[in-house]
């Protein structure tokens, strides 16, 4: 039979924050708008690591990045609305226990 408290486990760290997500997220809430190399040199982190963060973020639907051309091109990063966050990561940890709940029952 399988673990669910184990299963339930692994959905709710899939879904947590790290650390630096956290604190991109925060920043970005708090200025608006920036680009990778304005985060990277307020959180002292590499402009590199800012990048995969924020392709994670992207993809999860918690930053959205927009083309940028004025002088240069390139893409500036907004952080979405919390509540959005909120309901997005809802939606989806309910739909992972409604796998879990269909397979239990099969």
């Amino acid at each position: 039979m399988r673990n669910i408290i184990l299963d339930v486990e692994r959905i709710l760290d899939e879904f947590r924050f790290k650390p630096s997500d956290s604190k991109i997220y925060s920043l970005l809430l708090e200025k608006g708008e920036l680009r990778v190399s304005e985060i990277a040199k307020e959180l002292n982190l590499s402009a590199r690591f800012v990048r995969e963060r924020l392709k994670e973020l992207c993809r999860e639907g918690i930053v959205n990045r927009e083309l940028v051309k004025m002088g240069w091109v390139g893409y500036v990063y907004r952080a979405e609305h919390p509540a959005s966050v909120f309901k997005k990561l809802k939606a989806r940890i309910i739909e992972r226990l409604e796998n879990i709940e269909r397979q239990l029952t099969e």
